[in-house]
């Protein structure tokens, strides 16, 4: 009986790992990252017709002059408490992991 529930857990926690890596594994063959890096780095009309001006008056282009980067501030005492929480809700997650990974190694000195 101690033996199936053991077997249980191990499934459940082998199941939880692998759509882990599939929903990971798939956000990265979809372009997921790719695509918000591409939302960073996008010229305005304005930028496009001041590079498409300088190229006709011969000037050196260099890209980085017509990037926009926008760098937002986004603190606030929401965001500061979802942080706090995160780390919180991290350190459990962590504990519960190595806790976990101790029970299974004992389980297999057994």
């Amino acid at each position: 009986m101690k033996k199936k529930k053991n077997n249980k857990l191990i499934n459940i926690i082998f199941l939880m790992l692998f759509m882990s890596f599939l929903v990971i594994y798939f956000s990265e063959i979809t372009g997921y990252y790719e695509y918000q890096n591409h939302k960073k780095t996008t010229l305005t009309e304005e930028q496009i017709r001041k590079f498409e001006s300088d190229v006709e008056n011969g000037k050196e282009v260099d890209l980085n002059q017509y990037l926009v980067v926008e760098n937002k501030n986004y603190n606030n005492k929401l965001s500061k408490a979802a942080s706090k929480l995160s780390d919180g809700i991290s350190n459990v997650v962590k504990k519960g992991v190595e806790s976990t990974f101790k029970f299974l190694s004992n389980l297999v000195e057994e």
